[in-house]
């Protein structure tokens, strides 16, 4: 699998914090929030999977550009829900545990 540097990001693995994030208390450590350069932890390249990290790297879109994933949900079980990237096929589940 080919893969590029994560265009949210840039290879950081951090990416600029979004207003609503902030507005929830971000900046008492939640989200991966870093106030030295105002960043939470990017969601585009690790840190939306499940225990995951940012990688700095994602996969390649169907053009053969870095992914900029854009994800739809699917109930796969009770709790368990599987996400599929429309671009590049990216797939992650969350289990909810309820």
């Amino acid at each position: 699998m080919t893969k590029g540097v994560c265009p949210v990001c840039n290879g950081s693995g951090h990416m600029p914090c979004p207003d609503d994030l902030r507005d929830y208390g971000v900046k008492h450590g939640w989200y991966g929030y870093r106030a030295d350069d105002d960043t939470v932890t990017c969601t585009n390249c690790g840190g939306q999977y499940m225990y995951g990290r940012p990688t700095g790297e994602v996969r390649l879109n169907k053009d053969g550009e870095p992914c900029k994933h854009s994800y739809t949900s699917q109930t796969v079980g009770r709790c368990l829900t599987e996400y599929t990237c429309q671009h590049c096929g990216d797939r992650y589940q969350i289990d909810s545990g309820d």
